[in-house]
């Protein structure tokens, strides 16, 4: 209400109603829409000089971060043990993780690691959110920088677990 302003004054119940929906959608629907979430990537990364990017798309959600072992454990243990993924006012997701949307039955959120291990060069710049409505768009963004290979590989884990 407040962010609406001079909207709500005018017709009170149809924002308030506008509102309600807009939570109830962030409720349904998984993704790393939640603010909280997202500041606490992002935040995590830099203090950590982490680089990557992070892959939003309404099946699979994809975070890739490239640093030093050191950084990556503390990283790994925020992600898969510290954030709280399955807490209802926070519908996340993380890294390399993968969840459907199109099952009426509510799933937990959860964050999976899908790959970890050592690659020659760093691919990214610094850690940057990616929105991307296509799968096709997700694959051009990592191809661009070299790295098709985790978008194939979060994707076909998706299709196992959403087939299981």
């Amino acid at each position: 209400m407040r962010v609406l302003g001079t909207e709500a004054v005018q017709d009170p119940t149809k924002v308030e109603a506008h509102v309600r929906a807009q939570m109830a959608k962030r409720q349904k629907v998984r993704n790393l829409s939640n603010p909280a979430k997202k500041f606490k990537i992002e935040a995590n990364a830099g203090q950590l000089y982490l680089t990557g990017v992070v892959v939003l798309h309404k099946d699979v959600n994809v975070v890739v971060v490239e640093g030093g072992p050191k950084s990556q454990k503390k990283f790994k243990r925020l992600m898969l043990h510290r954030i709280k993924w399955d807490e209802q006012t926070s519908n996340t997701k993380g890294d390399d993780d993968e969840e459907s949307d199109e099952e009426a039955v509510k799933k937990t959120n959860k964050c999976v690691l899908v790959w970890e291990g050592t690659a020659k060069d760093r691919s990214f710049g610094d850690m940057k959110f990616k929105q991307c409505p296509t799968e096709n768009m997700a694959r051009e963004h990592f191809k661009k920088h070299g790295a098709e290979h985790y978008w194939d590989l979060a994707l076909s884990e998706s299709v196992l677990e959403s087939t299981d």
